[in-house]
């Protein structure tokens, strides 16, 4: 290895070292960097997880309250809706509340009082047919009680306390009765003393049947009340009224009694209410009932699905989060109401239900359209990755390049040194040649004239020979400097190519080849420079002269082609170009035998000179293996 490589390759490797340094270090921060990303984004994303769900279960409150809030307001009114009338009622509140579908009434056992099979509305025939039955097989109201709210808190205690409640209500209704009896007599012995006595008989007359008689001295009035004391009617104040007639306190004791007989059956029959939603023929039915206090029969409703729906879109909030988007959906999946960016056929980031005694099977449903598994920091990665491999990649392939530019670099300068060598060879030859004759001549060391033209004609050969390489040299110039000139004129090849033969015919007896041209009779004309078109056919003949002597023979061939270009061709039986040879044999100071003791000498140069003159006369010089060996040069010019 020359010093030039040893100094390249190290200045290579000064690149080459700290760019894997650098690279391994990039490599391991990027690993770094990868992780922290991905952990950030995890956290991101279940933040944003964390978020949609807890909107998600905002919006499921919402619609929870409103749909709670409907349902009460619904039952409040038909729990207070007077007795008398109700039906009449109950066919308004159908046509002007939306919330409503069919309002009905039943018995205890789930028995339809109301809508009647021949109801004229649709809606209430409706209700017939699909709930008739139903009610009547398990009625809502009934050992299913997960949603009634009673108002009562005894009813809340119903199945621990239901004996003693009975026995309450049938204590309640014994004294009730037996109040109400007690007056009825009151009543009776008073019309009778009117009818006898006057008032004042009456006054005085006890109640029949009351049981005591008043004691000496007691006043009538003050023994009837004490008679009628156990009915626990009077208060202080009306005892002590002196004027009260009996009738008075019989109707005073008549109210009291009615009152305690109502209370008695309401705390024995307190109210009761609640919802159940069923599913029927696959779509979701809502009915409430109430039994107001003391009522020996249910009111209830089928709600309105429909408007209930369009009524809960103002539970979804009008303003999302960006990439956040929520849905309503019913039991089969359908979007009632949506709100945000929710992309069809997009799955749902998170599932909130409503609650089941509310609206079973429908839920709540939050999107996000970004990224929520936190995997961003590998796409941070492998950009990374990949701009630090380029990076890497760039300062190897210019530490390759170098190295490949110095080498080449240094093949060249090889064979400028070899170029030198050979055009000093080249020029010595000649030039002793010259000299050697010059000499003979000047002594007059020659036999007769004709040995001194042959003196004279040595020289002037090898004079054309050093006109030749000095061409060559000057034209390899040129084209390395790009300031080569071309004067084109009209050539007439067939003429050109004679004329060349000619004045080479003597160098052919010399090397001892045998020229055999192949020209056509017609005139051949072309376009070119004609100074230019000699160089290349003299270098071809030279080449061949040198290497292809051994076949005896040197065919030059001139043919036109079908676009009015001409081919010219110069073939030998020599040895050929070997085949690792024969891609490189046009390039500038390339020659297969590179010693310069070789029998064969030259530079190097005729073979690329050729081929650039005949490119830049707009054609082109390629070389061919001839058949039964030797080669084959083909010029070809437009």
């Amino acid at each position: 290895m020359s010093p030039t490589s040893r100094r390249t390759l190290l200045y290579w490797l000064l690149l080459l070292v700290p760019a894997l340094v650098v690279g391994g270090g990039a490599i391991r921060l990027l690993r770094l960097e990868e992780a922290r990303l991905r952990q950030q984004g995890e956290d991101v994303a279940e933040a944003r997880r964390a978020a949609v769900t807890a909107q998600a279960r905002l919006i499921v409150e919402n619609v929870e309250l409103f749909v709670g809030d409907a349902q009460a307001g619904l039952l409040d009114t038909l729990g207070s809706a007077p007795g008398q009338g109700l039906d009449a009622f109950l066919d308004r509140w159908e046509q002007n509340n939306p919330l409503v579908r069919t309002a009905f009434r039943a018995r205890p056992d789930g028995s339809l009082i109301r809508p009647a099979a021949d109801a004229s509305r649709e809606e209430a025939r409706g209700f017939v047919r699909r709930f008739a039955r139903e009610l009547a097989r398990q009625p809502p109201w009934g050992s299913e009680l997960s949603s009634v709210s009673p108002v009562s808190p005894a009813l809340e205690k119903k199945s621990a306390h239901d004996s003693e409640v009975r026995k309450l209500a049938a204590q309640n209704v014994m004294q009730a009765q037996s109040a109400r009896r007690d007056l009825q007599q009151l009543a009776s012995a008073r019309e009778y003393a009117l009818a006898n006595g006057g008032p004042r008989l009456a006054a005085a007359a006890p109640p029949a049947g009351a049981g005591a008689r008043p004691a000496p001295g007691a006043s009538p009035m003050r023994a009837t009340s004490e008679a009628a004391a156990p009915l626990g009617a009077l208060s202080a104040d009306e005892y002590r009224q002196p004027a009260r007639t009996e009738a008075a306190w019989a109707e005073a004791r008549a109210g009291k009694a009615e009152a305690d007989e109502g209370k008695a059956v309401k705390d024995a029959f307190p109210e009761t209410r609640g919802w159940r939603p069923r599913v029927l023929d696959g779509r979701l039915h809502v009915l409430g009932w109430v039994r107001p206090a003391g009522a020996s029969e249910y009111r209830g409703l089928e709600l309105e699905l429909a408007a209930l729906v369009n009524r809960l879109r103002g539970a979804l909030p009008a303003e999302v989060g960006f990439g956040e988007g929520y849905a309503l959906r019913d039991g089969q999946g359908r979007t009632l109401h949506q709100s945000g960016a929710v992309a069809a056929g997009a799955e749902p980031l998170v599932k909130v239900a409503l609650g089941e005694t509310l609206l079973p099977g429908w839920e709540v449903v939050g999107y996000f359209s970004g990224t929520t598994k936190g995997d961003s920091g590998a796409g941070f990665f492998w950009l990374g990755a990949l701009l630090v491999g380029i990076f890497v990649a760039a300062i190897l392939a210019g530490g390759s390049l170098l190295w490949w530019e110095a080498r080449r670099s240094e093949a060249e300068a090889a064979q400028k040194t070899s170029f030198v060598a050979n055009v000093s060879h080249e020029f010595k030859t000649p030039l002793t040649t010259i000299r050697l004759y010059a000499e003979l001549l000047e002594l007059g060391r020659v036999r007769d004239a004709a040995q001194a033209g042959e003196y004279l004609r040595t020289i002037g050969r090898e004079t054309q020979r050093l006109a030749r390489l000095v061409n060559n040299a000057l034209d390899f110039s040129r084209l390395e400097q790009g300031r080569k000139k071309y004067a084109l004129e009209s050539v007439e090849v067939r003429a050109a190519l004679a004329r060349l033969l000619d004045t080479l015919a003597p160098r052919a007896a010399e090397a001892g080849v045998v020229l055999r041209p192949q020209v056509p009779d017609a005139a051949t004309e072309i376009t070119t420079d004609r100074d230019a078109f000699e160089q290349i056919v003299l270098n071809l003949l030279d080449n061949a002269f040198k290497y292809g002597a051994a076949g005896g023979e040197v065919g030059v061939g001139l043919s036109r082609r079908s676009d009015g270009g001409v081919e010219i061709c110069v073939s030998d039986r020599g040895p050929g170009v070997p085949a690792e040879h024969r891609d490189r044999i046009f390039e500038k100071f390339h020659r297969v035998d590179e010693s310069l003791t070789a029998e064969k000498t030259g530079t190097g140069l005729g073979l690329s000179i050729a081929r650039q003159l005949a490119r830049g006369l707009g054609g082109d010089l390629r070389y061919q293996s001839r058949e039964g060996g030797g080669a084959t040069f083909i010029l070809s010019l437009p």
